[in-house]
């Protein structure tokens, strides 16, 4: 097996990743720890499989595989949270794919720690920390917020690489700023905003793209409260439940879909013009 090796020289933090690679043993879609051993300079090495990066760019040629790759994502969270675990790190970088199988697999749990998912206490129990573009807005002002799940975090963040994935096939929602480091919750609420318009009109729309936007949509909301798990979306949400006959997200290529979008955006465009509208959010 070809195999990746990650230096942890902080002995505490050392000692915690493996703990937590420990308890996360045979989980779906979770790196898993072969070894570990310390070097001579006595820092701690994890010993892991060779992964191949993961792009959202790669991955958004099809809303089929947008759907796959959303599904084993939470797959991972919700075994993960079902640990009382939270990541607080979900971004591209921290996910990788199998060689074999292709499955997306999250990695680095270096931030992570383990939660009282059922407390009821609205002091922070996680620190403010993370990948600047995905952090969850509780964690950054957690005394705006009352009580709520801290694994509700992830799904803000996985939210953002979502919004990435879907960033050619909805027009006009911002989600080009996704992951930016200029990105802040005022952005995202208004792309909240955006997306529920965008619902509004789905009869425009193939189905699944709806369905899709409206997934994004539960991800992003600004209050932790008002955000379904993990595992509620698996079981719940249309885009990752649909039947064939109901929805057919194989169907909807990028390639075919940039078409209508452009068509979309030009109509707009006439229909504002013509109006003597002011013309925004066009890029």
């Amino acid at each position: 097996m070809p195999l990746a090796f990650k230096t942890v020289p902080v002995a505490g933090l050392a000692e915690k990743e493996l703990q937590l690679l420990h308890d996360l043993v045979n989980l779906p879609n979770i790196i898993q720890l072969q070894d570990s051993f310390v070097n001579d300079n006595g820092d701690t090495v994890l010993v892991l499989p060779m992964l191949k990066r993961f792009d959202c760019h790669a991955v958004n040629h099809s809303l089929c595989s947008i759907r796959k790759t959303t599904t084993q994502i939470l797959t991972g969270l919700a075994a993960v949270h079902a640990k009382n675990i939270v990541h607080l790190d979900i971004n591209p970088s921290n996910l990788m794919v199998t060689h074999a199988k292709k499955d997306v697999v999250i990695i680095d749990f270096g931030l992570s720690m383990t939660v009282d998912r059922a407390c009821k206490d609205s002091k922070p129990q996680v620190p403010a920390c993370g990948t600047t573009g995905y952090i969850a807005p509780e964690v950054l002002n957690p005394h705006f917020y009352e009580a709520h799940d801290p694994t509700a975090a992830d799904l803000y963040s996985l939210g953002i690489v979502l919004g990435q994935m879907l960033e050619p096939y909805i027009p006009d929602c911002d989600l080009h700023y996704f992951g930016s480091k200029y990105l802040a919750i005022e952005n995202t609420n208004q792309t909240v905003a955006y997306l529920k318009e965008f619902i509004a009109q789905g009869a425009h729309y193939p189905r699944a793209l709806v369905q899709a936007a409206d997934l994004l949509r539960c991800m992003l909301e600004e209050n932790p409260k008002d955000r379904q798990s993990a595992q509620e979306l698996l079981d719940t949400h249309p885009f990752l439940n649909s039947c064939p006959e109901t929805s057919s997200p194989s169907t909807l290529l990028l390639c075919d879909w940039l078409c209508r979008v452009q068509e979309i955006k030009y109509q707009k465009y006439l229909m504002q013009a013509q109006l003597d509208c002011e013309i925004v959010r066009y890029r």
